[in-house]
């Protein structure tokens, strides 16, 4: 299901009606503001920003990356003040419900498969990082890799995952607050198994672990800057 197809729903479930003439046989061209608070109904309240808000809140809810976030508010956008420039309500738009729409919206514009494919490239890409600000630390083109790093890289994996796909996107302070997080986690592993090293790895296996997530961090970078992104 498409945005056209959800949008022309939505309007053609409000114009199928039709509209009753008020009690005392005044056509609701008479008053523009009783006309808007008939079409609302309860949602009188229903602006562009406030449907521009909820949806925001309900995409970042479910884990829409930001350049795929600021392409559906900016086309959402267009269509309302199209709408609003045609004398229609917001509520034509997007229909009674908004929050249902922009689930309905985000089911179809970023799948589930969608979004684990795009968590499992941007996890590599958070170790890889790591890993790579690590070698700059230590000036050295291998690490030797321990337990404990490995408890602590696994623990940022498992939490980045099910935060990823209950709440959305973590954002730099949500990795940060993980990262915290799986500390402890790595300080156990080291007093359970020691911190000897178990294998070294070389820059270049390093670097392998930011291929799969480059592309998505490129086009976060663009979206959060402003740069307008490529379709």
């Amino acid at each position: 299901m498409t945005y056209e197809t959800t949008n022309a729903t939505a309007i053609g479930e409000a114009g199928t009606g039709a509209e009753a003439p008020p009690p005392d046989g005044r056509t609701s061209d008479h008053d523009p503001l009783d006309k808007a608070a008939r079409d609302t109904g309860l949602n009188t309240g229903l602006t562009r920003e406030r449907v521009l808000a909820v949806c925001r809140s309900n995409w970042e809810y479910r884990g829409i990356d930001d350049a795929s976030m600021r392409e559906m508010l900016d086309e959402l956008s267009g269509h309302l003040e199209e709408a609003a420039a045609a004398g229609r309500t917001p509520q034509d738009v997007v229909g009674a419900d908004v929050k249902a729409f922009a689930a309905a919206w985000a089911r179809a514009r970023t799948p589930l498969p969608l979004r684990v494919l795009r968590m499992a490239a941007l996890i590599p890409f958070v170790v890889g990082s790591l890993l790579l600000l690590t070698h700059l630390l230590d000036r050295s083109l291998t690490l030797a890799i321990e337990a404990p790093r490995i408890a602590f890289y696994v623990a940022l994996a498992v939490g980045a995952v099910t935060w990823g796909m209950r709440r959305g996107n973590l954002g730099f302070r949500r990795w940060m607050l993980l990262g915290v997080a799986a500390l402890p986690v790595a300080e156990l592993t080291g007093w359970l198994i020691g911190d000897d090293p178990l294998f070294h790895l070389p820059l270049w296996g390093t670097l392998l672990f930011l291929v799969p997530g480059l592309p998505y961090a490129v086009k976060d970078f663009r979206a959060r800057s402003g740069e307008p992104s490529k379709k």
